[in-house]
């Protein structure tokens, strides 16, 4: 049996490893190695192959013209673009609006697949998918806009054979409320992130708005999957491709004005992360996948694990053991005082510890609902989220 100051120092260890390595240690690990071993994609700019653009829809008429005029306002030869709507029991008109671009010729390429009922994302684009005549395939969300040359930056990645799967870097379109800015510091801290993870060897993060892959290498997403993007990387990367982020490929959404929305959105996503760490976890510090095995999907994982808090928590309570009554007050009164002053002075801080604070409580629900097995694909839907959204958009 373990003497307790044994004890003690393995739980000081592993509460320091919780607290310090996801929000510090992982992102200078991964800075330093990009410098000493980056592992650059052949991209070529001229690469023009076909591609299929898969929308999933449900209840989106407000959106789905303005996504198909986006689509045709690409830099990229129409006639290799083929736009695959599958609309999953719409009551609201989504599909006629489809059918009228399609009679119009909007789009060259543009198809409707009708589902009755609504299943999730992951099961509309198993639909798409046997119809999709692209070498590359593109699911987006009828939300979403590309930057005109995304989809161009986006393709020139595939030259390299390495390469299974590309993202490219997600901006917020509006940023007027502290929700919305919370959400905007977070993509900006999340895309960095990516970058580097991809520049070391491969992401497990993908973007469900433009979640970009080979043709050839997936023939299905796992429909009980509630982050199919991540399924996607993930499968790839076990197949011993790559999953990259171009930083030159952009897009953007509006987010919700109303953190309880956002709390909704991103509680669902924290879930989907979860639920596919844990069903590729023979690849956790599983040497055959290089840095992506031994380094990145550990550190990925415990990100997700709503670890922090109690390791904090933890941690002031063996402090005043140590220190005794009248110590602990006093740091306690200082360590206040320093906090607040902290963040009065800067209000970036302010920023990044409103994003620390809620995306612990988002983990700690996501982790709850997928350790109760609470959760299905038609849980936490955006709904409500794209409502806001579209109504903020047709404002501007």
């Amino acid at each position: 049996m373990m003497p307790l100051t044994a004890v003690r120092l393995v739980l000081r260890m592993a509460t320091g490893l919780a607290l310090v390595w996801p929000v510090a240690g992982y992102p200078l690990a991964l800075a330093a190695l990009a410098r000493i071993s980056r592992r650059a994609v052949r991209k070529q700019p001229g690469y023009e192959p076909t591609v299929t653009i898969i929308v999933p829809t449900h209840n989106e008429a407000p959106l789905i013209r303005r996504r198909l005029l986006d689509v045709a306002g690409y830099d990229y030869d129409p006639s290799k673009i083929e736009v695959i709507v599958v609309d999953s029991g719409s009551t609201d008109g989504t599909a006629e609006i489809v059918e009228q671009a399609r009679r119009e010729g909007l789009l060259p390429g543009l198809k409707l697949i009708r589902e009755e009922t609504r299943r999730g994302k992951a099961a509309a684009t198993n639909l798409a998918l046997p119809e999709a005549r692209g070498e590359i395939i593109v699911v987006t969300d009828a939300l979403t806009l590309f930057d005109p040359r995304a989809l161009r930056n986006i393709v020139a990645n595939f030259a390299d054979p390495a390469v299974g799967a590309v993202t490219g870097d997600f901006r917020v379109s509006e940023q007027a409320t502290t929700s919305q800015q919370e959400e905007g510091l977070f993509w900006e801290l999340r895309n960095r992130l990516r970058r580097l993870e991809s520049a070391v060897d491969s992401t497990p993060f993908l973007s469900g708005e433009m979640c970009c892959y080979r043709r050839s290498l997936v023939q299905h997403v796992d429909e009980d999957s509630m982050a199919d993007d991540m399924n996607v990387a993930l499968r790839l990367r076990q197949s011993g491709y790559r999953a990259v982020v171009d930083g030159e490929a952009s897009f953007s959404e509006a987010r919700s004005a109303s953190f309880r929305e956002l709390d909704a959105v991103k509680s669902r996503r924290a879930v989907g992360g979860i639920q596919e760490l844990m069903r590729f976890r023979r690849m956790v510090f599983n040497p055959r996948y290089g840095l992506f095995g031994m380094l990145i999907l550990p550190s990925d994982l415990l990100y997700y694990l709503p670890l922090r808090l109690p390791a904090l928590v933890w941690l002031a309570l063996d402090c005043a053991r140590g220190l005794g009554r009248r110590r602990t007050a006093f740091v306690s009164a200082v360590s206040l005082a320093a906090a607040a002053w902290g963040l009065a002075r800067w209000p970036r801080l302010r920023r990044l510890s409103l994003v620390a604070l809620f995306n612990e409580w988002i983990f700690l629900r996501g982790f709850v609902a997928w350790a109760s097995g609470r959760y299905s694909v038609a849980w936490a839907q955006e709904r409500s989220t794209r409502l806001a959204a579209s109504e903020a958009t047709e404002r501007t």
